[in-house]
């Protein structure tokens, strides 16, 4: 008695990185690129200042680094599908219940859960799935997948400004939740499997070629999650994300910082547009040269980058010349959003990457919830962003040096040798 086996579906991995696109550039591009709009608005409508206004993203990065603790085992232990549609109901229903909120604090509970419902889906959900579904460009697709975020962001800036301006926030609100729900749902309901399944012929997109060379990685492949927590790559990778989140989290601040300096809330907008859209092209540019260059060059390019970005908006306060510096400034952030994802994976392999990945990831939420409160304690304390930007410049530096440390020793790229040798 013979078997045939499944036809092979080509086109599964496209479909995953579609809908991981769509996570991207609704998920990241309106729930969280436009939160730093909203601050101005809602200091008015309360009567507080801006680390109050500020803290309900502090409270939200720290339910998300919490919820990294599991979020990559519960990601492989139940259905990927049903994981990311429930938490994108929660963080839809969250906007849309905010819209009626009456006092401050409000916001904080609210933003306690959308930390939890939106970690899962926004942060750790591309780079995995693609991870499983792609052997081959996977740096390209990851780049692609994870920076089309900023053209979001650089679409809904300017929209979510306007209305926060025209209709006030709370039809603000109600229309990104609804937005959510809508354009997000269909595709986490059908597209968004966690890795492929080769009895129904579902296999990662580059594997018959790469196994045809003998080269082909399994998702077997790699260190245990326990074995890669006591490595040096690990240690320098964590602090590297940490330290990096001190100006990553500067990124809600722009607009705000731009407004310091006589910008309208529309101007400030157009400068979070312009950072955003070299975010954008920075995660894709960056994960494509990471498929062809050393990741040493590739790294060192972006850091420089972003500091003549950050270094831009620091001294320039004519329109057009932040717009530039937030562009520069945008391109930068690749080294942080796809770069160390990227080096996360090629240093541990994909055995226990979603449950490697959702730890560095929570060192990264945390120190983003502590940094992002604190540049508004700065900005009350000092009337301006200065000392966080500038601390921001010098911190990149170190960033990038501890990620192309933890690169040159990989512990995974080790094994494959002995392996090979053997």
């Amino acid at each position: 008695m013979t078997t045939t086996s499944p036809k092979t579906k080509a086109w599964r991995p496209w479909f995953v990185f579609a809908g991981c696109c769509v996570l991207s550039f609704i998920g990241f591009g309106l729930i969280v690129n436009t939160q730093g709009l909203y601050f101005n608005a809602l200091s008015a409508e309360f009567n507080v200042g801006r680390s109050q206004v500020s803290l309900p993203l502090s409270i939200e990065q720290i339910t998300a680094a919490i919820t990294m603790l599991f979020a990559g085992a519960l990601l492989k232990k139940i259905d990927s599908r049903i994981v990311i549609s429930v938490c994108i109901a929660l963080a839809g229903g969250v906007f849309i219940l905010g819209s009626t909120f009456t006092a401050i604090w409000q916001f904080d509970v609210a933003f306690a859960v959308l930390g939890v419902a939106y970690v899962i889906p926004i942060a750790l959900t591309p780079p995995v799935l693609l991870s499983n579904w792609f052997n081959k460009k996977l740096g390209t697709v990851m780049g692609i997948g994870m920076g089309i975020s900023g053209i979001g962001g650089a679409i809904f800036n300017p929209i979510v400004s306007n209305l926060i301006t025209a209709q006030g926030w709370r039809t603000a609100y109600l229309i990104t939740g609804i937005a959510v729900l809508v354009c997000i749902l269909p595709f986490s309901i059908f597209a968004l499997k966690f890795s492929p399944d080769p009895s129904k012929g579902e296999l990662p997109y580059g594997y018959e070629e790469q196994a045809g060379k003998g080269t082909a990685t399994s998702v077997t492949q790699g260190l245990d999650a326990r074995k890669a927590f006591m490595t040096r790559a690990f240690i320098f990778l964590s602090i590297a994300i940490i330290i990096q989140q001190f100006s990553n989290s500067l990124l809600q601040h722009i607009s705000a910082h731009e407004v310091q300096y006589g910008f309208t809330l529309s101007q400030g907008a157009l400068v979070m547009t312009g950072t955003l859209l070299g975010a954008a092209t920075g995660k894709m540019l960056i994960g494509i040269l990471l498929d062809h260059l050393k990741p040493a060059v590739v790294v060192s390019l972006f850091t420089c980058i972003g500091i003549l970005g950050w270094g831009g908006l620091l001294v320039s306060h004519v329109q057009a010349l932040s717009i530039a510096a937030g562009l520069f400034a945008g391109i930068g952030q690749g080294f942080v959003l796809v770069g160390i994802p990227w080096v996360i994976r090629n240093s541990f392999g994909p055995k226990d990457y979603s449950t490697i990945l959702s730890i560095i990831s929570m060192f990264g939420s945390f120190a983003n919830a502590a940094f992002t409160t604190l540049h508004g304690t700065l900005f009350d304390s000092t009337g301006s962003y200065v000392v966080s930007i500038s601390g921001g410049i010098i911190i990149y530096v170190l960033a990038a040096a501890l990620v192309i440390a933890a690169y040159a020793g990989r512990p995974f790229h080790e094994n494959k040798e002995l392996t090979e040798a053997k």
